[in-house]
């Protein structure tokens, strides 16, 4: 999944917001975030790993 953001702190927050939301949704599932910076924006890329 891949996200846009306009600052880096908005990035940070949405990145926070769902790794939180994924690991409620399917426990044990390894997720996590990675904030890019770019073209002005900031990209959030989250990713999985297999169970």
């Amino acid at each position: 999944m891949v996200a846009r953001c306009p600052t880096e702190h908005d990035a940070q927050e949405a990145a926070d917001w769902l790794v939180d939301r994924f690991s409620r949704l399917v426990p044990g599932l390894p997720v996590t975030a990675e904030i890019q910076a770019g073209g002005g924006q900031f990209l959030v890329t989250l990713a999985t790993g297999r169970r």
